[in-house]
């Protein structure tokens, strides 16, 4: 039986020859052979090719090579609403110190806000990163243009900006109006708030963490009150604890460094994403 005789009929000879030559046919054997049989039309052919240059000739393709309009175009296209959010928390935090300081504070007082605030503050900047992996698209926005790590990365830089200005602000503010030294203040702002961040990326990396978000509300809570105890033990704010909260932020900053090579580690490897 002849190969174009096989493929017509689509049923090979049972005998020890039919399934010999079937074998030894090639790959581009078998397109020949089926390419001989569909019948083209040259008109219709003709025609989709012309179609087909005119709309390669009308298309305009922009190039994008500058880095500065790539990162415009991400922060353009990506999804700001949490950026808002942290941005309005931003501004409630400020009013609420100018308010304390009008309504006549203590000093014990600023300071149990300023570890809450502070520390909501770190829990606030990771529940918006969250939200790309608890959107349920985290795989589809990996095979966009820019890809889960950029948006990430993106966000990262944006929420730091934010955050390191409004402590910044938040730091002289209170420091000058309490006559609190600021290194002392800083201390006292800067571990609870590194702190939360690490914990609550912690969180992240965990599969549970990325699909339930009550488990980070639940982390977030946990905190706070962690945070009000801490505020109600005077010993904790001595000179002498300065060496304490030093080595804590320390520790904290090498901790949170440590979670977010892992975190994009492994949404390069695809482990954290596929988990979504």
């Amino acid at each position: 039986m002849k190969r174009a005789d096989i493929l017509e009929t689509g049923v090979a000879p049972i005998c020890k020859k039919g399934v010999k030559a079937m074998k030894s046919m090639e790959t581009k054997d078998w397109f020949r052979i089926t390419d001989s049989i569909i019948k083209i039309d040259e008109k219709r052919k003709e025609e989709t090719i012309m179609l087909l240059q005119k709309n390669i000739m009308e298309k305009q393709i922009k190039v994008i090579s500058s880095r500065k309009r790539i990162l415009f175009n991400q922060f353009r296209y990506m999804d700001k609403s949490m950026i808002y959010i942290h941005l309005i928390f931003c501004v409630v935090l400020l009013f609420i110190a100018a308010a304390m300081k009008r309504y006549g504070a203590e000093e014990t007082d600023i300071i149990l806000y300023s570890l809450l605030l502070s520390g909501v503050l770190g829990i606030v900047s990771v529940v918006g990163i969250s939200r790309i992996f608890g959107s349920g698209i985290a795989e589809l926005s990996e095979s966009c243009y820019f890809n889960v790590r950029q948006i990430v990365a993106l966000h990262m830089l944006i929420s730091a900006i934010i955050n390191l200005t409004v402590l910044s602000i938040g730091i002289v503010f209170v420091g000058v109006q309490w006559q609190i030294s600021l290194l002392r203040l800083g201390l006292y702002i800067l571990v609870p708030f590194v702190t939360a961040q690490s914990c609550c990326l912690k969180v992240l990396l965990t599969e549970a963490g990325r699909k339930n978000s009550y488990l980070l509300i639940m982390v977030g809570a946990f905190l706070v009150i962690f945070y009000m105890i801490m505020g109600s033990i005077p010993e904790l704010y001595m000179a002498t604890a300065y060496a304490i909260w030093a080595v804590a932020l320390i520790i904290g900053l090498m901790l949170l460094g440590i979670q977010i090579k892992a975190l994009f580690k492994g949404i390069e490897k695809g482990e954290i994403i596929c988990m979504n």
